[in-house]
């Protein structure tokens, strides 16, 4: 992909037919990934959401994804991933937002996720959009690996 041009992305919900894609970008993105079927499994969940980020002229073109939870007063981002091709073009970014606009639809007072300490670049647009660190997970995403619990209010 050429990086002269910043190609413009949209956001549409996570179909049954999306899931292997979301799987493989999932697989290339985390250590203990999420399979297929447990991604297919959000989809009958009534408080879980799911979208996945396309470039706009392309929407079956899957580049990225956002699962999150409504649970009571609190909105909770399980799982957010772009596939290594098309990361550092804002297609993270958009899929939080989304998220974070969710909270306020729903009048949540707050969002929380968990993020891999070692991740730079997730901690970094988290604590961009306002996150703050509320509690680390020692071994959480295994021995070594500890995990940052995040917080954001949602106004």
């Amino acid at each position: 992909m050429r990086r002269d041009t910043r190609p413009s992305f949209a956001l549409r919900p996570l179909t049954r037919d999306d899931v292997a894609r979301v799987a493989a970008i999932e697989a290339e993105s985390f250590a203990t990934p999420w399979s297929e079927a447990a991604f297919a499994s959000e989809l009958d969940i009534p408080f879980s959401r799911a979208v996945v980020a396309h470039p706009i002229e392309d929407r079956a073109n899957v580049v990225g994804y956002a699962v999150w939870w409504r649970v009571s007063d609190e909105v909770h981002l399980l799982d957010v991933a772009v596939a290594a091709s098309w990361r550092r073009l804002g297609v993270g970014e958009l899929l939080v937002r989304r998220v974070l606009d969710d909270a306020r639809e729903c009048a949540a007072r707050m969002t929380t996720l968990e993020v891999a300490e070692d991740n730079r670049a997730g901690r970094a647009l988290y604590e961009r959009l306002g996150f703050s660190t509320v509690l680390t997970r020692k071994d959480y995403y295994g021995p070594g690996r500890s995990a940052l619990v995040l917080e954001r209010a949602i106004p």
